[in-house]
């Protein structure tokens, strides 16, 4: 399996797919690169598709020390990972976590991004957590360290209003739930929410994004609220609502999400071509 090594030496495992100018996503807290496999062949069709699991999850190391996580760290990670492609520029993104990375990469290294992807992700606006999400986390946290995952994944089910809304499109996507929380390690899922609650406020640094930046929510997502923040604070972006959808749209809405992302990439490329062809002429 192909692994990149990150400076403070934690394997990051990614997998890549097709070929054109890069994209490069990451899914949500206790996801995976497979989640996406509704989405892969479309975007891989046109682009080099990087698909990457940040550290804590799945394939990539789950260092024990708490420390060692954090959206810095995880960003960082990212930068890693593409130094290790040779990708100079790409366009990022991700579904919730994965989003939150891309858009803390995207304020602290915005000439290394050509567009800005984002679904259903209330880390990514940066702003404070709700109590009872804070709660609802803690307590996940506990149960994993005590009781496992496939605890947590009943646990998830019940208490998380993200997986409750998937599983009432989709009551069949229960074994997917087990099965992406069995691949992950309770030490890797553990470290990794107790980042997502000590996460920074980024709310306000969002106007200072310059890259052009798609938003993509469900319309039974809970973090629709949130992006709707992130469109009015981020000029010139795009918020497109897919119905029906859970947080998880690209999976409720596959066709219809690839629709919208394959159509934003190639309008953000068709822009970035004119650019350099107005400046090699001039």
């Amino acid at each position: 399996m192909p692994y990149a090594r990150t400076d403070d030496g934690v394997r990051i495992y990614y997998e890549t797919h097709g070929r054109g100018t890069p994209v490069v996503l990451a899914y949500g807290i206790g996801g995976n690169a497979d989640l996406w496999d509704v989405n892969r062949d479309a975007l891989a069709a046109e682009h080099r598709l990087v698909l990457w699991e940040p550290r804590g999850h799945a394939r990539s190391d789950s260092p024990k020390d708490p420390a060692k996580y954090s959206f810095a760290r995880w960003t960082l990670d990212l930068r890693d990972l593409l130094d290790h492609l040779g990708i100079r520029a790409a366009h990022v993104g991700g579904l919730s976590l994965g989003a939150g990375i891309a858009t803390r990469f995207a304020l602290r290294f915005p000439g290394r991004v050509r567009s800005l992807l984002v679904t259903n992700s209330s880390s990514a606006a940066g702003l404070p957590l709700s109590v009872e999400h804070l709660v609802m986390r803690a307590r996940s946290i506990e149960i994993t360290l005590t009781k496992g995952m496939d605890a947590m994944a009943e646990f998830a089910m019940t208490a998380n209003p993200n997986v409750a809304a998937r599983l009432a499109l989709d009551p069949g996507a229960k074994a997917e739930f087990y099965a992406y929380h069995r691949r992950l390690t309770p030490i890797g899922y553990a470290n990794a929410l107790r980042a997502l609650i000590a996460m920074d406020h980024i709310a306000d640094e969002l106007p200072r994004l310059r890259v052009p930046a798609l938003l993509i929510g469900g319309d039974r997502d809970p973090s629709l609220g949130p992006m709707r923040v992130m469109r009015r604070r981020i000029r010139g972006s795009k918020l497109v609502v897919l119905s029906p959808a859970s947080h998880f749209a690209n999976r409720d809405q596959p066709q219809a999400w690839n629709r919208a992302v394959l159509a934003f990439l190639a309008a953000c490329d068709a822009a970035i071509a004119r650019r350099r062809g107005r400046a090699r002429r001039g």
